[in-house]
């Protein structure tokens, strides 16, 4: 269709063109090219205009779509869109089955759930051409991929011992580092969100789509018990809530992410977060209230406590950059923006995950795998590593699938897993890192500060910290200096006895491997690769040098 034939098209349609979106409040013209249907969610089908159709069948697939938004969500329309991108070109039963033997079962299965989707099975609008095509595959036996292949991927599935480490010991320091600084202008304040969303899903593994529903009425002390709010078609209360905690820590509830409502359906539990998270996130509440108060105050607005502490239970855990830069007239205009419903000033979950790569790309967190291309914190990788791990240390099916509040079916790829396939270190890299430290600075350099100095616990030096101030957080449980070894942060000094460590690292092995835990037992066995390179790389430093010598 010409672009005049589709602007004649949508003067001359008699039918109905208002439809309502799966998310209340949200209707579209099914004929324009835009649809609004929800906070900051579009659906962009100006490509349709250029498809070579008949008028009729123009109609028939604009319909299809709009009649399948009041059922799914957005990111699941969008999908069904791309896929059908490619499924207008085969538009007859013929073309169509020829097209679709060329496809891999994957694809086809996906082909299938979009034809599915669109097609009006069971719903209140059918569109017969999609019908045909459907029900001429609909009873094909499809196979999905091997799960337990994906998981193992080395770019997609679990992650490998040596980026799992360094992605916590990049974030750790990032933490450390937006803590230090004053915040002053909003990109300031960005930077300490996009760390704190990273946090909570590494904490409580959930998913960004879930993440970014979250207000500060979804924190709450351990003890204190979450309520249902004001809309009454919402389930907001847990079935199971922490009550208890001997130390202060917080609990937070999350929402069902995948069913497309908005803060509509909770989780069964709540999470109760560690000590140490729970203070991080108290800080981050105190360094927003603060500087949105002061963005408040200069518009012109007087707030005081009382009010301050109402609003920030409505705001969202992740706020989107407009909250600070949106000019309110009033304090009642203030107030009425925003409630415990409504998903005014979220981030978007698209732009968390676009925001939490960039932190991870700007620190170039290594990869033993991938050297070149360093890893990021993935929101599926962390999930797949999780599941994995827990796999391995012999948790059961129940216990893995609550971790991530899927079902146990969802689980069994990860069930399936072999012990040979599970992530291991790779020695090499080790050795490889360690020729990296001795290359990196100076000894000269580091010896003219003695905060740099790493000692012993007989005041004798062992190495040196490239940067003091990344070790203030660090909380291995190995201690100083022997779990130092396997850290980017520490370069050892080639005539320090480091045999002592790694004895001592081998005799908390053989003890922690007859009861202790896997993780321990996996830690050690790390620290122990690491120390062995180190003693291995110093020898031949020195040798080198003797061999040098008149």
């Amino acid at each position: 269709m010409k672009k005049f034939q589709v602007e004649k098209l949508k003067k001359a349609y008699k039918g109905k063109q208002e439809f309502q979106a799966k998310n209340a409040g949200y209707n579209f013209n099914f004929l324009t090219d835009k649809w609004v249907l929800g906070y900051k969610s579009n659906l962009y089908l100006g490509w349709m205009n250029y498809l070579d159709i008949e008028e009729a069948v123009f109609i028939e697939l604009r319909l299809a779509i709009a009649k399948a938004a009041k059922y799914f969500a957005v990111n699941s329309l969008n999908a069904y869109c791309s896929t059908l991108k490619s499924i207008v070109k085969y538009l007859t039963v013929r073309d169509f089955n020829a097209w679709w033997i060329t496809l891999g079962d994957t694809y086809k299965i996906q082909v299938r759930e979009t034809l599915y989707a669109l097609s009006g099975m069971k719903k209140d609008y059918c569109s017969s051409t999609l019908k045909l095509l459907y029900e001429s595959v609909a009873n094909e036996t499809l196979k999905r991929n091997n799960g337990s292949k994906f998981v193992l991927d080395s770019m997609k599935g679990a992650y490998s011992e040596v980026e799992l480490d360094n992605i916590l010991e990049s974030l750790r320091i990032s933490t450390t580092q937006a803590l230090n600084k004053e915040i002053l202008i909003t990109p300031d304040f960005t930077a300490l969100r996009t760390i704190i969303a990273s946090q909570l899903m590494v904490a409580i593994v959930r998913r960004p789509t879930q993440l970014s529903q979250i207000k500060w009425c979804d924190v709450l002390p351990v003890g204190q018990e979450f309520k249902s709010h004001k809309n009454k078609d919402c389930n907001w209360q847990p079935i199971n809530q922490h009550l208890f905690s001997d130390v202060e820590q917080l609990h937070i509830r999350t929402f069902m992410g995948k069913d497309g409502m908005f803060r509509y359906n909770v989780e069964p539990s709540s999470h109760r977060l560690e000590p140490d998270l729970s203070i991080l996130l108290l800080q981050y509440y105190q360094v927003y209230e603060q500087f949105l108060k002061k963005k408040i105050f200069a518009t012109g607005i007087d707030i005081n406590a009382d009010e301050m502490k109402e609003l920030m239970k409505r705001l969202p855990l992740h706020p989107d950059q407009s909250l600070f830069s949106a000019q309110f007239r009033s304090k009642e205009e203030l107030f009425n923006s925003v409630s415990e419903t409504s998903i005014a000033y979220h981030q978007s979950s698209d732009a968390m995950q676009t925001c939490i790569a960039y932190l991870f790309k700007k620190n170039k967190v290594k990869s033993d795998r991938h050297p070149t291309t360093g890893v990021i914190l993935a929101n599926n990788r962390w999930r797949h590593t999780q599941l994995t791990q827990a796999v391995s240390h012999g948790f059961s099916p129940a216990q893995i699938a609550s971790i991530t509040g899927v079902t146990i079916e969802a689980i069994e790829p990860y069930l399936d897993l072999k012990a040979k396939e599970r992530i291991l270190i790779d020695k090499a890299y080790a050795g490889n890192q360690i020729i990296k430290k001795f290359d990196s600075m100076s000894v000269k350099e580091l010896k003219t500060n003695k905060e740099y100095s790493v000692k012993n616990e007989f005041e004798a030096e062992i190495g040196y910290k490239l940067n003091p101030s990344n070790c203030s957080s660090c909380q291995s449980k190995g201690g100083a200096p022997m779990a130092c070894y396997p850290c980017d942060n520490f370069r050892p000094l080639e005539t320090a006895n480091h045999q002592q460590y790694l004895d001592k690292a081998r005799r908390k092995l053989e003890i922690n491997s007859q009861s202790g835990h896997p993780a321990t037992v996996r830690k050690l066995r790390k620290i122990i690769t690491y120390i062995e390179a180190t003693i291995t790389v110093c020898n031949e430093n020195l040798s080198k040098k003797l061999e040098r010598k008149p």
